[in-house]
């Protein structure tokens, strides 16, 4: 016997504007929402809800686009068959779809004043919070410099791979790729984000890092950053778990 499900007020509804795949497991979901409700800091992530018979399907996702003041927002969702709100966002939805989401959450966000020198450190999917931070940085914030170092398993699952061609040429901001498995396609960096690539990238030990990953690579980031001397207070990283 299904029960309808009461969701909590700070809900509200978001009709599912497009829908594109953007690398092989990557989709990206535009969504309008309500704009005097809406709002997201660069970095911050939401609850999205998909309202069904019976138990609804929650899923926590970061923001991808930079903030706006029209309620739209993107999400770049990686595909996962084991999550449920995932899956069907990947499977079922379709453009016109109405799901429920909350404005923007977490401690984890960039805003002009609080920097001038920001490191975005990603792994994977966990770049989309780091790429809301760098629109930002480039639609608004001149002043500021970003270096993004944006580790991936292949070439294909770059998010965005033209946009960051087109970001780093900006004189403000820097965009490194490494990729982690061996490829004859590649002429980059290789490898995992490491010290002597940091090293090798001549970073301010003044700005602010942020990074987001698995647990595994957040881990391995605060070891690294911590034993090359970055005070704590300057880490900036956002757990999923």
């Amino acid at each position: 016997m299904s029960h309808a499900v009461n969701v909590p007020e700070h809900f509200m509804p978001a009709r599912i504007e497009r829908i594109d795949q953007v690398t092989p497991l990557i989709k990206v979901f535009t969504l309008a929402a309500d704009p005097e409700r809406f709002h997201a800091r660069a970095g911050q992530w939401l609850d999205l809800v998909i309202p069904r018979d019976g138990e609804p399907f929650v899923g926590g996702y970061s923001v991808v686009s930079a903030p706006r003041d029209d309620g739209r927002l993107q999400l770049a969702i990686k595909y996962a068959d084991h999550h449920a709100a995932t899956h069907h966002l990947h499977t079922v939805s379709e453009v016109g779809d109405v799901v429920l989401v909350t404005a923007g959450q977490g401690t984890f966000f960039f805003e002009p004043g609080m920097s001038r020198e920001v490191v975005l450190l990603g792994a994977g999917i966990g770049v989309t919070p780091l790429i809301s931070i760098l629109r930002l940085i480039h639609r608004d914030a001149p002043a500021v410099h970003a270096h993004l170092v944006y580790s991936v398993a292949s070439r294909h699952e770059v998010l965005f791979p033209d946009e960051l061609a087109v970001l780093g040429e900006a004189p403000n901001i820097d965009v490194t790729l490494t990729v982690t498995r061996e490829a004859e396609d590649w002429r980059g960096h290789t490898g995992r984000i490491s010290h002597p690539l940091l090293e090798s990238l001549n970073l301010s030990r003044e700005a602010l890092y942020y990074y987001c990953g698995s647990r595994e690579f957040i881990e391995d980031m605060t070891a690294l950053l911590t034993q090359w001397g970055i005070p704590e207070r300057q880490l900036k990283y956002e757990k999923w778990w």
